[in-house]
């Protein structure tokens, strides 16, 4: 209990009046010469013994009377929580915690959750008088104060939160409410509060209560949480929309997948429409189980090479915010490959060495609806060769080859190019380490240098296995899954001893520890050497199940190498991008509502550019634009899936936090933060009872003795 003016208590010290004038006044019975003295001494104790218990009736309401009125005074306030303990004149010191996450765009009777706490918000911090301190903080993850520090202005405070914005993102208390404990901690002559205003979705609130323990937190300051937004929502949503394919072409059947969820108790129909860059493609109509997710497959065909834009819509409801996902979806005109083949010895039937490869990667000779198309030189016809038209070149067991290849090839490979190298018998290691590493200097071909040949390849009476297979590489992912077979079967009968370079990492090796696939970042580029033949002289693997898999998974990886796959971006999260291309000129990041920003970046090695984007708050698609080569890349950022789950948590299952419920038409905010400061007001209760007490008094004064009757 605290008082206003705790000063009045001395009052009480007049409750010694009625008890004096008690004890002086009690009368005691006078003795008197009578005949009749039984009779008289009846009547005289009878009576005393009245008057005895109606005195003390007396007094004590004489007592409570002067108790009331001191109290009356006094002010007196009675509370459960924390403020309302601390002394009555204390200023006040809190935080207004505001929870703009997805979920707080919800509607109900065509009100948003989010508008209704930013009203609330605006009344709390209007409580501020001019000694209180506040600041206000926003719950969307990551959750952040708006002032690191209490201030005394309200009117800012008041700014901050008219100008708050719904987020795309998910609900982080911690984020916010730790630092917000940790402001008011230090404050010693404060009455301390933190106003939490959310819409108590158990998603949000469970992860929070399992990691920390609100018992546990500091006792002199008020947790407080203001409900907001509707008890029961049902919502659709969709949380998922992907490309499984590692590259996507132009004029190829696409897979595209999107997981659609109802979060209500009883099954949904909608219709789900896919978009390819704005432009309607296909739709389905669905029927969703309640409390359940459903997947939804569409098969695209996409037109145009480069960055592209999907996305999955479904009918609108009552949280709109989580009805569309999008992605960004680099597409490729199917990939030209070069395969320099060995040259032909005179009268040797014609050279064969690169027909596993040319199957492998296009059995068909296909121009159309395949990933690659294969292309077949010999290394006397590369002088002419524009190296830049390839995605990769493949060197199957080259002898030797001129300068000027060899130059071209270098400025090619440094400048975002692939480069594969097969060994076999015609590889002089002297020549290889010469001109493809030392001549070339920092522009050098091969991530290793070349030793001796290892095993016999024509008595195979001793083979090799591939081991320590890099099963995180995407050369070797493929076969983690268990029924997509085992590299390791094949045999290799004759090998290069090789030695990788510092930066080259080693992505499978021989039985005896030898390296046996090395992979290199060259520039802008990647090289992969493999230590034996592409055919099946020193080795079985081409004619293996796994041989096809192997390669199209190496091309693939050095080839989306170079793009940006920034996925699963959550709002608010920044991104950093390394943009290849040289002279890009200014760049600009157009947002999804079309308004541009500038990125801030830093030039890196070889006019390689590293972006940070950090204003990544809305939800859609978001391009990397540069005035001279247009579209760069771009990335997509959707709401986390967990965000759409409106289950409302029971406020009973919440320790500490004292619950300012919302009811409209009666006590206000402004009344209900009165009461959790200060504690109920017993002045008027006090007075209530002074009146009272008082006719009390009155009436038993003047009651007069009652006869008695024999």
């Amino acid at each position: 209990m605290t008082f206003i003016s705790p000063w009045f208590l001395l009052g009480l010290l007049g409750i010694a009046i009625p008890v004096y004038l008690h004890l002086y006044y009690r009368k005691t019975p006078v003795q008197k010469e009578f005949p009749s003295l039984r009779l008289i001494k009846l009547s005289v104790e009878y009576v005393a013994r009245r008057k005895k218990i109606r005195n003390l009736i007396l007094m004590t309401l004489r007592i409570l009377t002067i108790i009331l009125v001191v109290m009356a005074m006094a002010r007196p306030f009675l509370g459960a929580s924390a403020s309302a303990s601390a002394d009555a004149q204390a200023p006040s010191a809190f935080v207004v915690l505001l929870d703009n996450s997805m979920s707080m765009s919800s509607v109900d009777k065509g009100i948003s959750a989010f508008n209704s706490a930013r009203s609330k918000a605006l009344e709390l911090i209007e409580q501020m008088t001019e000694n209180d301190r506040a600041t206000v903080g926003f719950v969307n993850e990551p959750g952040r104060l708006g002032y690191s520090q209490l201030t005394w202005d309200k009117e800012a405070l008041k700014k901050i939160i008219s100008d708050s914005k719904i987020s795309a993102g998910g609900t982080d208390i911690a984020s916010s409410l730790l630092p917000a404990l940790k402001l008011l901690a230090p404050l010693k002559t404060h009455k301390k509060a933190v106003f939490l205003i959310t819409d108590m979705t158990e998603s949000a609130w469970r992860p929070f209560l399992d990691r920390y323990d609100i018992a546990e937190i500091d006792k002199s300051i008020d947790l407080v949480v203001v409900p907001m937004g509707a008890q029961e929502i049902d919502n659709m949503a969709v949380t998922d929309l992907r490309v499984e394919s590692p590259i996507v072409m132009t004029g190829k059947k696409t897979a595209v997948k999107a997981k659609i969820a109802n979060y209500s108790k009883q099954a949904k129909k909608i219709r789900a429409v896919f978009a390819i860059n704005g432009e309607r493609k296909s739709e389905k109509e669905l029927e969703v189980e309640a409390n359940s997710e459903k997947e939804a497959d569409f098969e695209i065909v996409f037109v145009k090479a480069g960055m592209n834009r999907i996305a999955l819509t479904i009918n609108s409801d009552s949280l709109p915010a989580d009805n569309e996902r999008h992605a960004a979806l680099r597409v490729f005109d199917p990939c030209r490959i070069l395969i320099v083949k060995p040259e032909n010895i005179p009268g040797a039937p014609e050279n064969r060495e690169d027909l596993f490869v040319k199957f492998a990667l296009n059995p068909l000779a296909k121009s159309k609806d395949n990933s690659f198309i294969t292309e077949s030189r010999s290394a006397n016809e590369l002088n002419n060769v524009d190296f830049k038209r390839y995605a990769a070149v493949i060197l199957i067991n080259q002898r030797r080859l001129n300068a000027d290849v060899l130059k071209l090839l270098s400025e090619y490979l440094m400048g975002g190019g692939n480069l594969i190298t097969f060994l076999g018998d015609r590889t002089e290691p002297e020549w290889y380490n010469e001109n493809l590493t030392d001549n070339l200097g920092g522009g050098y071909l091969l991530p290793a240098r070349l030793y001796k040949r290892v095993g016999n390849a024509v008595s195979k009476s001793v083979y090799y296995q591939l081991t320590d297979l890099d099963l995180g590489h995407p050369a070797f992912n493929i076969f983690e899954a268990e029924g997509n077979g085992d590299p390791s079967r094949a045999r290799i009968y004759e090998f290069f001893q090789v030695k990788p370079n510092a930066s080259a990492i080693v992505l499978s090796r021989m039985s005896h520890g030898f390296p046996g696939i090395v992979e290199e970042n060259r520039g802008a580029g990647k090289s992969l050497l493999i230590t034996f033949s592409a055919d099946t002289k020193w080795t079985n693997w081409p004619a293996k199940p796994t041989w096809l898999p192997f390669l199209h998974q190496s091309l693939i990886s050095m080839i989306t190498s170079k793009e940006v796959t920034v996925k699963n971006v959550k709002p608010g999260m920044p991104v950093s991008i390394t943009i290849m291309q040289k002279d890009t000129g200014k760049l600009k990041i157009v947002l999804p509502d079309e308004t541009e920003i500038n990125p801030s970046s830093n030039n890196g090695y070889k006019g390689i550019l590293h972006l940070t984007i950090t204003d990544t708050e809305q939800a859609g698609y978001y391009e990397i634009v540069s005035e001279k080569l247009g579209v760069l890349t771009a990335f997509a950022v959707n709401p986390p899936a967990v965000e759409s789950m409106l289950k409302k948590i029971n406020l009973r299952d919440i320790p500490r936090f004292i619950p300012l419920k919302d009811e409209p038409g009666k006590r206000t905010v402004k009344d209900k933060v009165s009461v959790l400061r200060n504690g109920y007001d017993l002045g008027g209760i006090s007075l209530i009872m002074l009146v009272l007490l008082a006719i009390a008094e009155n009436l038993l004064a003047n009651k007069p003795a009652k006869k008695r009757t024999e």
